[in-house]
């Protein structure tokens, strides 16, 4: 299966889906940005943890196996997860 723009188009009209069914769902405005601030905080906490696991199986996987190409790719998942978690507190989630 190949990459193309129709799979781009079909992932930003599902995340638009998304947040108007939370939004159209909610009692009142407020409690729908709520809902919608909830959902990206748990989805950065999903992020940065799973990049700091990944991280660390990397590292061990490369220091273990003596792989360097392994060692500096493991650098990869840690700066999306500090950047992810630099988001997280600039905005306050």
């Amino acid at each position: 299966m190949t990459f193309s723009y129709i799979h781009v188009i079909g992932a930003y009209l599902l995340a638009i889906a998304i947040i108007a069914a939370v939004l159209l769902t909610a009692p009142n405005l407020a409690v729908g940005t709520a809902r919608l601030r909830l959902g990206v905080r748990v989805l950065c906490r999903t992020i940065a943890i799973a990049g700091y696991a990944l991280f660390l199986v990397m590292l061990v996987w490369g220091v273990t196996t003596r792989s360097e190409t392994l060692m500096y790719t493991c650098l990869i998942p840690l700066t999306i997860a500090l950047l992810t978690s630099k988001f997280m507190q600039r905005y306050g989630m």
